[in-house]
């Protein structure tokens, strides 16, 4: 017995000092996940392992070195010999070393998979920088300024090196503040049009001539725009103000406007692309969708029983209770007052949380869970001013 004793003993000395691994390779690799991949949606984290006794070979792709070092490390350290073969993206070979874009489109729509058919994901507008991770055939895997990952065309921006999109991103630019409007191939609304453009697109300016602004596409192409739809996008950025009156007036301003699944932009959106694009024209770059603009902000209201406590202005978010108590968004409006709020769905209209209105939504009453005041709270609780994000900020380098 006490040979038995002494045996179970230099074994459980040799796993402390890391000789014997006692943790399976699973639980490191989930570990480390949960840590660098919290969001499948921002995060890539895309890592396969085979053990075989002590030793573990790692597959697949991640985006952060910091999480690639932490599990090799870690395994290391338990007494695992580990073969590591995980691409660290973006792959900077296979891209040429062009790992960012800027979209050089009114549009473009970013997709789940590679495919034209797949689910629209999200989308980006014109002069909206991405960081581009991989190429499959003739798509990309990019990742947008607000972190959403998704495939686009390579046809839909103009890919650049990290000199590059410096340079294009220290560049003077205008931001269009129109809803919706055209860029001419003269300095004339009567002459041909190179293409449209829609509110919160970024281009350079080149110069003026006759009384309109002569603006470049990322790829070099140029045309003309009438200087009183946008404004120089650094001046704007550092004055724009999120005031109540002016965010629920440009809110109204959509009513109507028709939903889009993954929608982003002023020709169609979804309901969180609304209260970003209105959020945006006011300086405040909000997270892609509902559950994730649930993170952010200061919260004023939780649940049915403090909808009392709602300020113009606030964004309310709704869905259900999970059996754990945790909640499940779905769906986020923007508050006006008197208990009312607007948002997408289907269209853009209003709707009220009081029962003695004629427009009371007891669906979305009974879905409220909890409100959040990110206006009063620029630059804390998760609120980011547009020049705060990395890629658009002209004072700070990409990572």
């Amino acid at each position: 017995m006490k040979k038995i004793l002494l045996s179970l003993l230099s074994i459980f000395i040799f796993a402390a000092c890391g000789d014997i691994p006692v943790r399976p390779a699973e639980a490191f690799v989930n570990e480390v996940r949960a840590e660098v991949c919290p969001d499948r949606r921002v995060n890539i984290f895309d890592v396969e392992f085979e053990q075989k006794g002590k030793t573990v070979i790692l597959r697949g792709e991640m985006n952060s070195e910091r999480g690639m070092d932490s599990l090799v490390t870690r395994l290391e350290r338990e007494g695992y010999t580990v073969a590591n073969t995980i691409q660290l993206l973006p792959d900077h070979d296979a891209l040429d070393r062009k790992v960012y874009g800027v979209i050089n489109r009114a549009v473009a729509n970013i997709r789940v998979e590679p495919s034209s058919r797949s689910e629209m994901a999200t989308q980006a507008v014109l002069g909206h920088p991405l960081r581009v991770y991989k190429k499959e055939g003739g798509r990309y895997y990019v990742q947008t300024p607000d972190g959403y990952l998704g495939w686009v065309g390579g046809g839909a921006f103009a890919a650049m090196t990290e000199e590059e999109f410096n340079a294009w991103r220290n560049s003077e630019k205008m931001i269009y503040l129109k809803d919706n409007g055209y860029i001419y191939q003269e300095a004339s609304e009567n002459a041909d049009r190179i293409g449209d453009i829609t509110a919160t697109s970024l281009v350079r300016i080149a110069g003026a001539e006759h009384g309109f602004v002569k603006v470049a596409y990322p790829d070099g192409r140029t045309g003309y725009i009438d200087p009183s739809y946008g404004e120089p996008f650094e001046a704007w950025s550092a004055s724009v103000q999120p005031e109540v009156e002016s965010i629920i007036a440009l809110a109204k301003s959509y009513m109507g406007r028709s939903y889009l699944w993954g929608g982003t932009s002023t020709k169609m959106m979804d309901c969180s692309g609304f209260t970003r694009i209105v959020m945006m024209l006011h300086g405040i770059y909000l997270p892609r969708d509902a559950s994730q603009q649930a993170l952010v902000g200061k919260t004023v209201a939780e649940g049915r029983e403090e909808i009392q406590k709602l300020k113009p202005g606030d964004l309310l978010f709704f869905g259900r209770l999970r059996e754990d108590g945790s909640k499940r968004v779905t769906h986020v409006g923007l508050y006006i007052g008197d208990d009312r709020f607007i948002h997408e769905s289907g269209t853009v209209f209003i709707q009220s949380l009081n029962p003695e209105h004629e427009n009371y939504s007891k669906y979305r009453h009974d879905q409220f869970l909890h409100a959040k005041d990110v206006i009063h709270h620029v630059g804390e609780y998760g609120v980011q001013h547009v020049l705060d994000n990395l890629m658009f900020s002209e004072k700070r380098s990409p990572e």
